[in-house]
């Protein structure tokens, strides 16, 4: 092999380091976000610097068969996200150039650690490269002593001129600092750490104080969360609000003398305001909020005059002084999650449509709202004190910003793993964000016993998502063991696990077994689309399946496993699509149900298909009579949380019951009640999954043996 050695571990160039073992792109020690198929294309030019490399090379590399879509749109995907983690253009390249029709070269000077770089360093520009010739060249082939004095300082002069116009041509317009937010050098600190949950921080004008929600370090208690104010710097903290809550958001006023706040579940739920040093509540407008409290945000307008706020009609402006009501018309999307720009041009939000999830802008002067990026599913944000930056992060993943003009996509230093709910300092370059803190485990339950015990030695990873293979004696999940969510298969005492997927992409799980027990289906978002994949769990090789270009998430098998059913859409929390089926190789999907939902289960019987009936959290269970078209919510049946948290049985339905005390219940068909209830010692995870052997005599189920979150201050944002 030409070029690096395949045993090289450490490859830098320029500011940028790149770990071939852990799959790392870093610049300036700051780690670069680098989707799997574009740091594999990044690899193979690293390992032969100065080379073409073939598309047809990188084709066989990547995308052998058809397990991964499009050849062409990926690979043209893979190297423009390349080029945009490097801060690289295809028609100016510094490190990937196009050899139209052949491939690409990486052009840049490597280093591997071990000896001088084997290209060529990049030509500086000098009058010729230019179009400008010097006079007399054809003479003028080696000047005097003098002379080649005066030309170098001439020389010199001329590329700090060309180095000036080049920054000014060429430099950020949208930025006020000559470091990124990604090259910043940050100081990160713990600004709570309180037992439970610590979310939704707001500060005070000044800076110097902050506002967020508390559960008082008791999580299962109902309605629990209230307001609470701390100075920074200082471990007091002191209480708001006593009105308990199932959630509450706070917004601090421009003038600091108000703190509004949204607040869910308990007996007066809406849109209210308290003075920053307490006292009586004032309500100032009725609301009514999923039960699912994510979507849930509240702005204040530059002026004070105006509060901005998502209620599950859409969004809403409440004008203090009147005390309308206005909606926001945002076609085309579900927007949550609304936030006022700081100088009141804008209203930033998150939009779900059926084709994925962006980051909006809405021009509040009016006229229609334009995506800025996608963003990964549900998510928070916030925006930059000068207004021309959106601070976001997809659900419980890391923080990225973009400009205003759609442009500068980076990942900030800060807020890698489960981060959310960033909150920006009008003063003092301060920002504070919620870490959510958890460890979920696979636990197993006996339906007879309600004994209870784990099926993997503990971890300090994320494991859920259980689906138990139809001869009993292996289970499929989905497990961070690997770095991000990939999907695992392991005896059921946890031994021989084998990783099937190797995605490198944050939302790949929801494997189920086939009825034969040779194949998982699951899904992942390799190229930013939820679709489906099949794997044979002794071969550990996917293969992407077909379903005419229609995105796809949580899927599951028909009894005789000629049929998959999926949800359309992404695994959204506020705009799932409606329910399909597709062939189990593939082809036209057909529409099975006229409602929205999630998480298809068929009868073994074939006659029934039971579903997640709902376009949020807290929906019913609907069964469709397949012979006669006829669809019902299951009467008796309570709502259920999350639309993993249930499975099918021959008798009945086992669900999470996510109350004072957290149990694991039993629907029966015959009588339509809740016939027994096993209580948890622990919180099951969020989205965890439930899944009952294929005799009925016990659960597979993901417990949170460590749930909560914690309040984080960044210091010296700008």
């Amino acid at each position: 092999m030409s070029g690096l050695d395949q045993a090289t571990r450490i490859v830098r160039f320029g500011v940028f380091e790149v770990d071939l073992r852990t799959a790392e792109l870093r610049k300036q020690g700051v780690r670069i976000r680098l989707p799997g198929q574009s740091f594999q294309v990044l690899e193979a030019l690293l390992l032969r610097p100065g080379e073409l490399v073939t598309r047809e090379e990188l084709k066989q590399k990547l995308w052998s068969s058809d397990s991964f879509g499009d050849f062409e749109h990926g690979l043209n995907t893979a190297v423009n996200r390349v080029r945009e983690a490097l801060g690289d253009s295809s028609d100016k390249p510094r490190f990937v150039e196009t050899l139209p029709r052949r491939g690409y070269r990486f052009i840049a000077p490597v280093d591997n650690g071990e000896s001088e770089a084997k290209t060529p360093p990049e030509p500086v520009p000098t009058p010729s490269q230019n179009g400008q010739a010097p006079a007399d060249a054809d003479v003028l082939t080696q000047p005097a002593p003098k002379a080649r004095w005066i030309s170098a300082v001439l020389a010199l002069l001329l590329l700090i001129s060309v180095g000036a116009w080049l920054f000014v041509r060429f430099r950020d317009p949208q930025s006020t600092d000559p470091r990124s937010a990604a090259q910043q050098d940050f100081k990160v600190v713990p600004l709570t750490t309180l037992p439970g949950q610590e979310l939704s921080p707001s500060f005070s004008p000044d800076g110097s104080q902050v506002v967020f929600a508390w559960d008082g370090g008791n999580s299962n208690a109902t309605n629990p969360f209230n307001l609470y104010v701390k100075v920074i710097g200082s471990e007091n903290i002191e209480q708001l609000t006593h009105g308990p809550a199932d959630w509450i958001v706070p917004a601090w006023s421009p003038d600091g003398s108000t703190i509004a706040f949204a607040r869910a579940g308990g007996q007066n739920p809406g849109i209210f305001s308290v003075t920053a040093r307490g006292g009586a509540e004032r309500k100032l407008a009725d609301a009514a909020f999923d039960y699912y409290p994510g979507t849930m945000s509240l702005s204040w307008s530059s002026d004070g005059q105006q509060l901005l706020y998502y209620t599950t009609g859409g969004l809403r402006v409440l004008t203090l002084k009147t005390g309308e009501v206005r909606p926001v018309y945002t076609p085309g999307c579900l927007a949550s999650l609304p936030s006022f720009s700081p100088d009141g041009k804008w209203i930033a939000f998150m939009c779900e449509t059926s084709q994925g999830s962006y980051l909006d802008l809405l021009p509040t002067s009016g006229g229609p709202s334009k995506h800025l990026v996608k963003a990964d599913g549900w998510g928070s944000l916030a925006w930059s004190v000068d207004s021309r930056r959106v601070i976001f992060s997809p659900f419980l993943s890391r923080f990225s910003e973009i400009n205003t003009n759609g442009e500068g996509l980076r990942d900030l230093a800060f807020g890698q793993d489960a981060a959310f709910e960033p909150a920006i300092a009008p003063h003092g370059e301060r920002l504070a964000f919620a870490k959510w803190l958890d460890n979920g485990e696979i636990w197993r339950l006996d339906t007879h016993t309600g004994l209870a015990r784990s099926v993997f030695f503990p971890a300090s990873v994320e494991q859920m998502a259980p689906d138990i293979s139809p001869d009993g004696k292996r289970i499929a999940f989905e497990s961070e063991r690997s770095g991000s969510h990939e999907v695992w298969v392991a005896n059921l005492d946890g031994s021989d696990a084998v990783q099937l997927s190797n995605f490198r992409v944050q939302l790949t799980g929801s494997p189920r077994w086939s009825p034969d027990g040779r194949q998982i289906v699951f899904d992942s978002r390799v190229n930013d689309k939820p679709a489906l994949y099949l794997v044979d769990p002794s071969t550990a090789l996917p293969k992407r399946i077909s379903t005419n270009n229609l995105p796809a998430s949580v899927p599951s098998w028909s009894p005789d496993g000629k049929w998959i059913y999926f949800a359309e859409g992404p695994a959204g929390l506020i705009a799932p699509g409606f329910l399909y089926r597709v062939a189990s190789e593939g082809g036209s999907p057909e529409r099975v149900t006229e409602t929205r939902g999630y998480n298809v289960k068929q009868s073994k019987d074939g006659r029934f298909l039971y579903f997640f009936a709902g376009t949020s959290m807290n929906a019913e269970i609907h069964a469709l009579d397949l012979a006669s078209g006829h669809e019902q919510a299951l009467p008796g049946m309570p709502r259920v949380v999350y639309p993993t948290d249930w499975t099918l049985g021959s008798k009945g339905i086992y669900f999470v019951d996510w109350g004072q005390k957290p149990s694991i219940d039993f629907y029966d068909f015959g009588s339509r009640r809740v016939t027994r209830k096993i209580p948890l010692d622990k919180q099951p995870s969020m989205w965890g999954g439930l899944a009952l052997s294929p005799d009925e005599t016990w659960l597979a189920y993901s417990q949170a043996n460590h749930a909560g979150s914690d309040l984080m201050l960044v210091e010296g944002f700008r």
